[in-house]
């Protein structure tokens, strides 16, 4: 694997499954809980508890990342700061399994450290008759926070890219946002870009969102949406 992934952010389960024939779909085996963690120094270890419902054995490899943001994109890379252990899981039906997380780094955290815990089900050799084999990914949030950092706090600006709008979230804050329910509002009507989650702001970095809206220059538009903080509202002109 790269040492650096791009990847959404993706709160909670991020389903991957490649899948052939609708009547092969089977109900998911592997539960994770809880769907995203959160510690404030001095506190450096929590654990997931992973559950087999099925009734069948199945493996799942847990790997940890360093999660930051570059050019408003997320960018996953190998860390050595935080471990998840263990890393593999060979799984009995009807079983709950514990991964511990823990910050290893002895360095105090400064502002917010951000970090996806990615638990993916190893999909087992298929048999002969037995349909189609898919695999699930839970793409976890891990946040260890400085007592006393910054909220997050947001500025807005919208631009036109290839065509494209393309609305840019900027985090003055130390702390990470979560956006959900983005819209945009041009000449009184509304524009849904995202009904549930958006995608996460994280502290001192900038998120950007590339639609499929065509908005002419200098035009005036309302950017609206759910924060950590409540609704949002801005009007910001487009570049």
């Amino acid at each position: 694997m790269n040492s650096r992934l791009a990847t959404a952010s993706i709160f909670g389960m991020a389903l991957a499954a490649t899948v052939a024939s609708a009547s092969a779909v089977q109900a998911a085996q592997l539960h994770v809980r809880p769907v995203g963690i959160q510690l404030t120094a001095p506190a450096a270890a929590s654990k997931l508890v992973l559950t087999n419902k099925g009734r069948a054995p199945l493996s799942a490899q847990v790997r940890i990342f360093r999660w930051t943001q570059k050019n408003g994109r997320d960018v996953l890379q190998r860390t050595r700061m935080v471990v998840a252990s263990p890393p593999l899981l060979k799984m009995r039906p009807m079983r709950e399994h514990i991964v511990r997380v823990v910050r290893l780094s002895k360095t105090p955290v400064q502002g917010e450290e951000s970090y996806r815990l990615l638990v993916d089900e190893i999909p087992q050799k298929k048999r002969a008759g037995s349909g189609v084999t898919f695999a699930l990914r839970y793409s976890i949030p891990v946040f260890f926070t400085q007592a006393g950092a910054t909220p997050p706090k947001l500025s807005w600006s919208a631009s036109m890219r290839n065509g494209r709008l393309v609305l840019r979230a900027a985090n003055a804050g130390q702390r990470h946002d979560k956006i959900s329910k983005l819209r945009v509002v041009l000449n009184g009507r509304a524009r849904t870009l995202h009904a549930g989650l958006a995608g996460y702001v994280l502290g001192r970095s900038a998120r950007a969102w590339t639609t499929n809206l065509k908005v002419r220059k200098g035009a005036t538009i309302a950017i609206k949406g759910l924060g950590l903080n409540g609704p949002f509202a801005a009007k910001v002109r487009v570049r």
